[in-house]
């Protein structure tokens, strides 16, 4: 690590909520390439925040993935929208390093173990996985990078966080944006988050049945061998969406890898997904503001479709006979369907509901043009009215609007909210990742949930917005 890469992060390290915005701000005017500072905020995350969950609905960090999210959601924005988000991003970190639930904490240097092969090295990582020895998994993460080529350990770290995901999916999340920033830290400094998504799947109880499921249809259909990568077929991903929402849940997991056995490909495929998550999610009533940790459970629906975009996004990485597991581990996930919590903090089973946007509100919304459709928008996001919001973007597909005005918009306004653990820009990138993934005519789909989801975060912490406004329009 460079001493100056170094100093950044140590200065990051001891910074101070109520003074962290003001010294980003003065990092930006000294010439401090944001790239590098969106590295840093990473990498600080990443050895002095503690991002081990205790327990499924514990306290988790998003400071270190969050970074990543916010970084790609404000990429091509202004700049005046690529600078508050990284202040956003920062001073989450900041906030986390305060955090009595993050902090104090420091990842220390292990020394590394291996086996007698490399083979029965693998093998124990996965077994200490599962069984939860935390600490012995990363020895012998760290020893087996010294052993294998890197595109083999990313498959396999890969791998096992798809084991998790359908219980949490920040097993798969997790290394899917370090890998991502890892562009801009670089292999060896980056490598400490690669050790921390290791150690967060070992710290909580998982339900390893739907991948010993996933695997076992990819071994009976011959998946691992078969599977058709490279081109998506638009035609069929409609019907396979339609056939998805219409099979029993049960069946879904083996509705995609009969599917994917017939030569439909991986990226038809998890296009189809994708678009049936969407559906779902758009059956989901709001959680009402005032419920006791109401943030928790109104996060929990939209994961699906974050998670599916990073099983989209991750294909690329994985050897084929993950990339086939990770598809039907697609399907596993929609026999879930979105997660739901009760009020009293139990998992239940979805039940659709009617869908946004409602068809009495889309009407009304027609009538207007595309300039005051953004302004009603940006009105109801901010009023927390998701019926109005959902129709306002239904209504601006319907006049011809550009989708990128409307996503600017969406994003300035993710801007300022202080990040609520970085959810509101974390799950705003999913909904626009799979939105420019998509070829199909329901694509807007994504936008209408984008703004569902901002609807409900929109300025509902503003303290650091305000504060880095007004510094960044001086």
């Amino acid at each position: 690590m460079t001493k100056d890469r170094e100093e950044l992060i140590q200065w990051l390290r001891n910074s101070k909520p109520e003074t962290v915005v003001t010294e980003i701000a003065q990092k930006l005017e000294e010439g401090i390439p944001t790239d590098e500072l969106w590295a840093v905020g990473a990498l600080t995350a990443a050895r002095y925040v503690s991002n081990q969950a205790r327990n499924l609905l514990g306290f988790v960090s998003h400071a270190m993935i969050g970074c990543e999210d916010a970084r790609a959601a404000a990429d091509q924005q202004p700049e005046d929208i690529q600078r508050l988000m990284l202040i956003q991003a920062l001073s989450q970190v900041v906030m986390d390093l305060q955090d009595p639930c993050f902090a104090p904490y420091e990842l220390s240097d292990v020394w590394g173990i291996e086996e007698s092969s490399v083979k029965e090295s693998i093998a124990q990582l996965r077994s200490d996985v599962r069984f939860g020895e935390w600490l012995r998994a990363d020895h012998r993460l760290v020893g087996l990078e010294r052993k294998i080529p890197r595109a083999e350990l990313v498959d396999l770290i890969l791998d096992i966080g798809l084991e998790g995901i359908v219980t949490d999916d920040h097993t798969l999340i997790t290394p899917a944006l370090s890998l991502d920033m890892m562009e801009l830290t670089g292999w060896e400094d980056g490598f400490a988050m690669l050790r921390g998504t290791i150690r967060y799947s070992c710290t909580f109880p998982r339900n390893f049945g739907p991948y010993d499921l996933a695997s076992g249809l990819v071994e009976e259909f011959e998946l691992a061998e078969n599977l058709v990568q490279g081109t998506e077929d638009p035609t069929k991903a409609q019907h396979l969406r339609v056939a998805i929402l219409e099979a029993k849940p049960a069946d879904r997991p083996r509705l995609v890898a009969s599917s994917l056995a017939t030569g439909i490909s991986a990226e038809t495929m998890m296009s189809a997904l994708s678009l049936a998550a969407c559906d779902m999610y758009l059956q989901v009533e709001p959680v009402p503001h005032e419920d006791y940790d109401a943030v928790s459970r109104e996060v929990a629906p939209i994961h699906i479709g974050t998670t599916l975009n990073i099983l989209r996004a991750s294909l690329r990485r994985m050897f084929r006979g993950t990339a086939a597991r990770a598809v039907v581990m697609g399907g596993c996930l929609l026999e879930r369907g979105p997660s739901i919590l009760n009020e009293n903090f139990e998992f239940i089973s979805f039940e659709p509901g009617p869908a946004y946007p409602r068809t009495e509100h889309v009407e009304t919304a027609k009538s207007k043009g595309t300039n005051e459709l953004l302004e009603e928008l940006e009105r109801s996001l901010f009023a927390h009215d998701v019926g109005l919001a959902t129709a306002a973007v239904k209504a601006f597909e319907l006049a011809g609007g550009d989708p990128e005005e409307l996503i600017t918009l969406l994003v300035r306004v993710a801007c300022t909210d202080d990040g609520t653990l970085m959810h509101n820009v974390k799950h705003l990138h999913s909904c626009l990742g799979e939105f420019r993934a998509s070829s199909n005519p329901d694509r807007w789909n994504f936008l209408i949930s984008a703004a569902k989801w901002v609807s409900w975060y929109a300025g509902k912490d503003t303290k650091t917005y305000q504060r880095a406004v007004g510094l960044i329009s001086a």
